[in-house]
């Protein structure tokens, strides 16, 4: 898989480094390091929190039905191994919270981080360009309803495995500096790019 830093090809690490620089945050990326708590379970302020870093105008709706949810998360987050019933299980409470993948796919990665990537439009504009070559404005996957656990598998498990591709091609970096390469480019590519069209191949380097 070829990767870019503006139209040059470059390594995986490279292109990590690169993009990374280019990430923005409103909320300090600090509030959402503090609150995934990762040596211990997670509470409610910290569900309030986390939510508002991710989407303060559309996340915060969703904060009342997580913590109901909280005991869920925390069970979630304290198996040794996650295996496709636990999976399942688990998706069933998050689609209670809400219908669409990206908030879904957040709910996990509040869980267990280090193994559910973030999924939004942007990272997901930079799969697709990555591994296809083509910018897609608007990515179906983002806004397409998840109302089966089939579903959220299918629309998520590719990405998902692209994403730790990327981690061990880049020399196993922290995976959040993955996410925010990834985000940058695809944002990038969406500011850049009016509509849906090939990405210009860059050269090999």
């Amino acid at each position: 898989m070829a990767y870019y830093k503006l139209y040059a090809r470059c390594s995986a690490r490279e292109f990590v480094e690169f993009w990374q620089q280019f990430y923005k945050s409103k909320i300090p990326d600090e509030v959402y390091q503090d609150n995934l708590n990762l040596e211990g379970e997670l509470s409610g302020e910290n569900v309030g929190l986390l939510w508002r870093w991710k989407n303060e105008r559309y996340g915060s709706p969703l904060i009342a039905a997580t913590k109901a949810i909280l005991s869920d998360i925390n069970v979630f987050r304290r198996l040794a191994h996650v295996e496709e019933a636990e999976e399942r299980s688990f998706w069933q409470k998050a689609s209670l919270v809400s219908p669409g993948i990206v908030w879904q796919v957040f709910l996990f990665h509040m869980a267990r981080p280090q193994d559910y990537p973030i999924l939004d439009q942007h990272v997901m504009r930079a799969y697709y360009a990555l591994t296809t070559g083509y910018i897609y404005r608007n990515p179906r996957e983002t806004r397409v309803p998840c109302r089966s656990y089939e579903q959220f598998r299918s629309s998520y498990s590719d990405y998902r495995d692209f994403f730790f591709g990327v981690v061990g091609e880049a020399g196993s970096p922290e995976p959040k500096a993955v996410d925010r390469a990834l985000w940058a480019f695809g944002r990038h590519l969406k500011r850049l790019y009016r509509v849906d069209g090939h990405l210009p191949l860059g050269e090999e380097r």
